[in-house]
């Protein structure tokens, strides 16, 4: 009877949350939504644990389940098919300097969608303020590029950031 009670809560603070107004003016942020959603549940799993034509079929499920629309399942297997993208080797004819924006490669990674920075983003993933000063920055350039190194049930996943970003990344994550 219990189990029941709780589920019967969940089942309710779900559609709350389901029913609240989102801005349609932004785009949705898959890695915000599996940890506004997703990680209420259960563990996020690693992406890599199933193809994506296997999260093709779990995601429309999940969807009734969590109570999200096709467009959040679409923006989360949005998120999964760069995630699960390895990073490749760019050829660069003639030397380019382009400066690269940390918060720009936040937003295109979807680091704040669980992890803060700032005060602001997800708590599935912890704070990245203060990563470089308590755990150092070759851990942190480890641990992006091998998320899985130091904690083998990690659901961080791999994502495809070049050298370069990691680099702009860490450098803007360092104490001043």
């Amino acid at each position: 009877m219990k189990n029941q009670s709780t589920i019967n809560i969940f089942v309710l603070f779900a559609s709350l949350f389901a029913s609240l107004h989102v801005d349609s003016s932004e785009p949705l942020s898959g890695a915000e939504l599996i940890n506004n959603n997703c990680a209420r549940c259960h563990n996020s799993r690693p992406i890599q644990e199933f193809s994506m034509s296997e999260w093709k079929v779990i995601m429309p499920h999940m969807r009734e389940k969590a109570h999200l629309t096709g467009t959040e399942v679409q923006a989360i297997l949005n998120f999964m098919e760069i995630a699960a993208t390895p990073a490749k080797a760019v050829k660069v004819i003639e030397p380019v300097t382009i400066a690269v924006d940390p918060r720009e490669v936040l937003t295109r990674y979807g680091c704040q969608g669980c992890h803060q920075v700032q005060g602001a983003g997800g708590t599935l993933g912890p704070s990245l303020d203060n990563v470089i000063s308590d755990r150092g920055k070759a851990f942190f350039l480890r641990k992006v590029k091998e998320p899985q190194f130091n904690n083998a049930s990690s659901a961080m996943p791999q994502m495809p950031i070049t050298d370069e970003e990691l680099e702009v990344l860490a450098e803007f994550l360092s104490p001043k």
